[in-house]
């Protein structure tokens, strides 16, 4: 299936987002660090699985860092809240991503894209 604007344009989005909030709170090494792994992991850029299959991201976070996984993505959540005003903690924020469902996707997906527009 051919890579829509809009789909690139999410993987994108994903990519600055998990950037800029690991590298922010954690360093640029440990950003390298999970974005290596993660490239291991799945032979692809992590940043098209968090939004093509953020379940399965999150799985692989979990395998690779065990409890740090969750701190990872409390890290990206916070950012998203304190930078652009996301409504969901970082608990429902990880919600969102663990449920498989098409809404809990397109949530994901709307956080993402109110990003460029700051809203």
């Amino acid at each position: 299936m051919p890579l829509t604007k809009e789909k690139a344009s999410l993987y994108e989005i994903a990519r600055k987002v998990l950037e800029e909030a690991t590298t922010t709170a954690l360093g640029p090494t440990c950003n390298t660090v999970i974005t290596f792994h993660l490239k291991q992991k799945f032979g692809k850029d992590p940043c098209q699985v968090f939004i093509d299959d953020p379940k399965a991201f999150y799985s692989a976070l979990e395998e690779i860092f065990g409890a740090g996984a969750q701190s990872i993505m409390n890290v990206v959540a916070t950012f998203l809240r304190n930078k652009y005003g996301m409504a969901y903690n970082a608990e429902e924020f990880v919600n969102l991503m663990v449920k498989s469902d098409k809404i809990s996707k397109n949530k994901l997906e709307e956080i993402l894209s109110s990003t460029v527009s700051g809203t």
